[in-house]
């Protein structure tokens, strides 16, 4: 037995070893969105080999198996919201898998919740907690130096991402390093100088990767880490009673956090603010313009979308079902895909409806009660700290959306909220030991094999199909061999065969691979044509497969009309246009439809339609201008252009 058991400890303890140095996984010459797919599988490979030698120390060992807590039953019943919200919504498919370029995910959560458990017994069991802690923050140095030496001569400009491939993303990884050196300082002394130096280190560490943030140059971290140290200072402030100097440093700090914030607002017009890169980013924010911001835009359309599903809303990775009914028009100078709400709340409003928010808030009220009722071994400065932790992560997830690196941070610190509640074994629990004592070492064995099947399997079903999908498209967008052209549709028709959670992606690019990658002057080619007509067949599969989604409707239509089958792909352009009313792209595609049918009546009638819906849209008004013209009414068209003028104009 104890072998079983040293052994399932050093997995899960190799596990721990390697989380951390999962933000740096970039497999950019083999995977498709390279940031996303190679972080996302090696956290799941490693949780899943974790979690399945967790099985064998909870067996063996009751002091491994988790305790009953407000959190833990918080966080399973929040995945169990998003689970049938998943299995009710929209696209139930996508919400479970997700897709290449987010790879979140009710099966993320899954494993995020099987990584809280995991960290929340066996750390605690082993007191690992802090060489944990530490052992993040080291990994965080080397990001941080990393990104900074993305600085000079660079092409990334002032923002950088480091491995992240986001800004934001390394601005909420600096973030959680902040706070997390922070906690760990203010619990040393200063007695030894053993203590005074690790003091010193910690300092350093937290101003190091508050330079890491200032150059992410995100606002959102930014604000968050601002309103973090506001409401750890307040905290300290009103509730420290033994230590009357500390309370008198914080009331100074709020002073000094309130100056700082009032002398930005009254400078925010002058040269300094303009010339620094952040500030200037922050002198960009004004009431004037909140309404067309892009951001607030997005969350109107959230609103609209949770209004129709309140209880458990579409499911996760559909909020482009949202989107495209709800479009604004006056969005047509940004994406014209967005896939989130970037803004936390109204993402899980349409995730999961008001119980999937209601789910998600109650994570960080059960941990703050855990930290407050439960924590007897914190200060009420450490416990402070940790509160203002969450409460920054919490404002910032305003204006962003999370990203695995801020799930793995955020789970971490759950898991130790949690396990700090917990004695390492209870009195119940050793009780159930004694009933393992006759052909114990047998149903140990026998638990083991099982839990090693169970890892294999889990590591095989959840990603293989995907990852060799994924590196099969690649290779096919890229790879060139003696066999010319017929090699990469051979690759591309393997990448479909495997019918993993990035077929939609493969069929889009198959689309675009077909057209862009031959020379039209050559004509069509033998081989392009069985490009063309795979692209066709696959296009109207993934229509029909996903009928209430635009993206696919349009996709089929436009490609159908440009390749000869305009008809067809103008009842594939009704269909978008019936989903998405407002969006002028779609208008756009299905007025070009008919233009090619030399339908110009109708053509100019949706054209006109696009440019009503936002006049301002100068490439609404050419499209318009332009069809009146072909169709002799050139006063009208006099008349448009002297109400909405375009520069270089002319009729």
């Amino acid at each position: 037995m104890n072998l079983h058991k040293i052994l399932a400890n050093a997995v899960v303890l190799t596990g721990f070893i390697l989380v951390p140095f999962i933000p740096f996984v970039i497999l950019s010459q083999t995977t498709f969105f390279p940031f996303i797919v190679g972080k996302n599988f090696a956290f799941r490979i490693v949780v899943e080999i974790m979690f399945s030698a967790w099985i064998v120390l909870a067996f063996i060992d009751p002091a491994y198996r988790p305790n009953r807590s407000w959190l833990l039953g918080a966080l399973g019943a929040f995945l169990a919201i998003i689970t049938f919200a998943a299995i009710f919504g929209e696209n139930p498919t996508k919400s479970f898998w997700s897709n290449f370029e987010r790879m979140e995910g009710v099966v993320t959560y899954f494993h995020l919740f099987a990584y809280f458990i995991v960290a929340s017994t066996v750390l605690k069991v082993r007191d690992l907690w802090r060489p944990y802690l530490n052992f993040h923050l080291g990994v965080g140095v080397i990001m941080a130096i990393y990104a900074l030496l993305q600085l000079p001569g660079s092409t990334v400009g002032f923002r950088v991402s480091a491995s992240l491939g986001n800004s934001s993303y390394l601005g909420i990884y600096a973030y959680f390093n902040i706070f997390i050196a922070v906690f760990l300082m203010i619990r040393e002394s200063i007695t030894t100088t053993g203590e005074r130096a690790r003091i010193a280190i910690y300092s350093a560490i937290a101003i190091l990767q508050a330079v890491v943030l200032y150059y992410t140059g995100t606002r959102g971290a930014v604000l968050g880490l601002i309103v973090g140290v506001g409401i750890a200072t307040l905290l300290i402030a009103v509730l420290e009673s033994q230590r009357k100097t500390l309370r008198k440093w914080a009331i100074g700090a709020l002073i000094t956090i309130a100056i700082i914030v009032g002398g930005f607002i009254a400078a925010r017009d002058s040269a300094f603010v303009k010339e620094t890169p952040l500030l200037a980013r922050f002198s960009e924010i004004s009431i004037s313009n909140f309404s067309k911001n892009a951001r607030v835009m997005v969350w109107g359309m959230a609103y609209e979308g949770f209004k129709e599903r309140p209880i458990l809303g579409w499911g996760m990775e559909n909020y482009n079902y949202v989107f495209n009914k709800y479009y604004d028009p006056n969005m047509w100078g940004q994406e014209q895909w967005f896939d989130r709400a970037h803004n936390v709340f109204f993402d899980w409003l349409i995730a999961g409806g008001i119980l999937g928010l209601l789910g998600y808030v109650s994570l960080f009220a059960c941990a703050v009660y855990c930290i407050w009722r439960r924590a007897d071994e914190l200060s009420v400065v450490e416990k402070s700290v940790l509160t203002g932790l969450l409460g920054g992560y919490f404002f910032q997830n305003l204006f962003v959306f999370d990203n695995l690196t801020s799930l793995i941070y955020f789970g971490t610190i759950l898991a130790y909220v949690d396990s700090m509640g917990h004695t390492q074994v209870e009195s119940g629990a050793l009780k159930v030991e004694s009933k393992f004592k006759v052909g114990e070492e047998d149903l140990t064995i026998f638990v083991s094999v099982w839990a090693f099947i169970l890892a294999l399997v889990l590591v095989y079903t959840v990603n293989y199909n995907g990852y060799m999908q994924n590196t099969t498209l690649i290779r096919a967008l890229s790879e060139r061999s003696d066999k010319g052209a017929v090699h990469n549709l051979e690759l591309i028709k393997k990448t479909i065969a495997y019918n993993s959670f990035g077929t939609a992606e493969a069929r889009e690019q198959l689309a675009s691979f077909s057209t862009g990658a031959f020379d039209s002057s050559k004509g069509i080619s033998e081989m392009q044509k069985q490009f063309i007509d795979l692209a066709k067949s696959e296009l109207e599969k993934q229509a029909e497969e996903l009928p209430t989604d635009a993206r696919y409707q349009l996709f089929a239509g436009s490609y159908l009309a440009k390749t000869g089958e305009i008809d067809k792909g103008i009842e594939y352009l009704k269909k978008a246009l019936e989903l998405s009313p407002t969006k002028q792209t779609i208008l756009f595609e299905l007025a070009s439809a008919y233009y090619s049918k030399k339908d110009t009546v109708k053509s100019e009638e949706i054209f006109k339609r696009a440019f009503e819906l936002a006049p301002e849209f100068e490439t609404a008004e050419k499209y318009y201008l332009q069809i009146l013209l072909i169709n002799g009414k050139r006063k009208e068209a006099e008349k448009i252009l002297k109400e909405y003028p375009i520069k270089d104009a002319v009729l």
